[in-house]
């Protein structure tokens, strides 16, 4: 399971992968470049929404039991 570090340096490496893909197509007008930043917050932000940590298994819960 990735921490929420390792989670937040994937979304900021998306969002420098997408400004630098805008960048090597050559976008050049303010319309593409709102689209271009759009593309590169709004998947991070669903995927964080929805990213959870699994629960509890039943080992887990037997081991923390036992301590």
């Amino acid at each position: 399971m990735l921490s929420e570090n390792n989670k937040t340096q994937l979304f900021v490496a998306w969002a420098i992968v997408v400004c630098l893909v805008a960048l090597a197509v050559g976008i050049n007008s303010v319309s593409s470049w709102i689209v271009v930043a759009a593309v590169a917050v709004v998947p991070p932000l669903v995927a964080r929404s929805f990213w959870r940590a699994p629960g509890q298994t039943i080992s887990e819960s037997i081991r923390d039991a036992r301590r």
